[in-house]
């Protein structure tokens, strides 16, 4: 009975120090996201749950005693990864806007399910392609499906690390390795892996608000609201933090700040699209992706901008100074010249230097 009770402080320490540490995420976004993720997930295995006399749709007690050490093990990474991300580690933030914004995880699965659905037959050929018996038994991709897959091809593969482009469609022969004909199973199973691997291989459509919303972001239209407060260290029964640098990962801590998470989201919003209906177009669909470079360029102004000109007075377009020896006649540091090794006018250089 104490061993019970230890256990369920455990939980319920280690349940409390998750969503504490989602509360500091910079993104309000992903902290609802996760919120609703670990309640869930919880709530999967408390013991109202458990199957019962008054509760028969329930999990069974010894599944639940059987998964309950692997579970606590996962909850605890989870913690360690959340702890990671909020100390401005650019893997696992970057990871946890991903699974915010649908491009991995539940959330891309639950985007994917419009796009799963195939299109009503609307005319007789259609009808014919159906009952084609190559085409029975076979997941046919919508036209949804289809332009997205046309669309994301043409952008940079380097804009979606760690994944490939979808085929348009499936290369299936004519004829096998022995020249007859290509049976009607292997076509099918063709088409099946084909329409798979394009499912996981395609970024799902952002719903339109979301999309405007994460543009507002990287623009810099809607300002960062500034990271969260720390309300203490984590206390959890049975589990001790590493504050120390992290040597295995392929990241270290980074300060949050608004210039940080605008290129976090931006590596996001290149790989969201928004799809809208158009009539007018051939496939019945808009496709339109993010675009980082929509973010604010803080540089200089045009040089032929009469209000920066006191600025920089005196100096070239190299970055060079300026220096005058007569009206009308312009110098260069004799320091930045001498570095060049193809430099000839060393009798200028000296009757320079003989003046000054």
């Amino acid at each position: 009975m104490y061993i019970i009770n230890i256990e369920r402080e455990q939980i319920l320490h280690l349940f409390r120090a998750l969503l504490r540490q989602c509360t500091y995420l910079p993104d309000p976004a992903a902290r609802n996201h996760l919120h609703s993720h670990i309640v869930s997930r919880f709530r999967d295995y408390h013991p109202s749950n458990i199957k019962s006399k008054t509760n028969r749709d329930g999990k069974p007690v010894r599944l639940v005693q059987q998964r309950r050490p692997t579970l606590i093990k996962t909850a605890k990474k989870g913690l360690k990864y959340l702890q990671r991300a909020n100390d401005g580690h650019p893997l696992h933030l970057g990871k946890i806007l991903s699974m915010t914004y649908g491009r991995i995880g539940k959330g891309r699965h639950l985007l994917l399910k419009n796009l799963r659905l195939p299109d009503v037959p609307v005319d007789e050929v259609a009808k014919e392609i159906l009952l084609d018996p190559r085409e029975q038994g076979v997941p046919h991709p919508s036209q949804q499906l289809t332009t997205l897959i046309g669309s994301q091809r043409r952008q940079k593969l380097l804009l979606f690390p760690g994944r490939r482009h979808p085929t348009q469609a499936p290369k299936i022969p004519a004829k096998n390795k022995w020249g007859r004909p290509m049976p009607v199973k292997r076509v099918r199973n063709m088409k099946r892996r084909w329409y798979a691997e394009s499912l996981d291989r395609v970024m799902p459509p952002l719903p339109e608000e979301d999309w405007n919303r994460l543009q507002k972001l990287v623009s810099g239209e809607t300002p960062w609201e500034g990271p969260v407060p720390r309300r203490g260290p984590d206390k959890v029964v049975g589990f001790k933090r590493d504050l120390m640098r992290y040597p295995r990962l392929l990241s270290s801590p980074h300060t949050i700040t608004a210039r940080y998470m605008r290129r976090l989201w931006g590596k996001i919003f290149v790989q969201c699209p928004v799809m809208r209906v158009d009539a007018s177009r051939k496939t019945g669909w808009e496709v339109k992706w993010g675009n980082a470079k929509a973010a604010p360029v803080f540089g200089l102004r045009n040089k032929n901008d009469e209000s920066m000109s006191p600025m920089f007075e005196g100096v070239n377009e190299k970055g060079g100074i300026v220096e005058k020896r007569n009206e009308g006649l312009e110098w260069t540091n004799p320091i930045t010249v001498h570095r060049h090794r193809n430099f000839s006018g060393w009798e200028e250089l000296r009757d320079w230097k003989a003046m000054t």
